[in-house]
């Protein structure tokens, strides 16, 4: 497996990272699950991986609130922990998502990503409360599929147009 700190992670999923780092400080939790980085997503709002959740009919302010309450309740807030170094938690979802990447034939994380690989571990709280929401691993792969197929045809798009592939299995 790559060093992940040499793997890019685009603005939005540092972004992202960053939000879910937020949160777990604030509540005092000393790991980053996938329920904080779901978090993070949809708080950081604009991107791929949000798009494809309101695509897919996915209630957002439901679905935070559910996951909120999976956290259970906090403890003593962590002051200035968000600079801290990368928790195990942390590395495991940006390894996860490098997976996704890599299925995608990427050399970057972005947001769709992360959401890949929360809706990919399908035993977690996050990826069953997606679910109760009818989003899948199938459904997240589709909806992605249409969102980034469309971002790639925007005039704004300055990259090579990432490879589309996902893998559903």
């Amino acid at each position: 497996m790559a060093d992940i700190d040499d793997i890019p992670l685009t603005t939005r999923a540092r972004l992202a990272l960053g939000i879910a780092r937020g949160i777990a400080a604030s509540r005092g939790d000393h790991d980053i699950t996938p329920i904080h980085v779901a978090l993070g997503l949809i708080r950081e709002g604009q991107n791929p991986a949000v798009a494809a959740l309101q695509l897919g009919g996915v209630d957002l302010l439901a679905i935070r609130r559910t996951l909120e309450a999976a956290l259970g309740p906090a403890s003593a807030p962590r002051a200035g922990v968000v600079a801290a170094p990368r928790s195990p938690g942390e590395e495991r979802m940006i390894e996860m998502a490098n997976v996704e990447s890599r299925r995608m034939n990427q050399d970057f994380i972005a947001p769709h990503h992360l959401l890949l690989a929360i809706v990919r571990d399908t035993g977690s709280a996050t990826a069953r409360a997606l679910a109760a929401q009818g989003f899948t691993l199938e459904t997240a792969a589709d909806h992605l599929t249409t969102i980034l197929e469309l971002r790639d045809e925007s005039p704004r798009q300055h990259v090579d147009p990432p490879s589309l592939r996902i893998v559903r299995h």
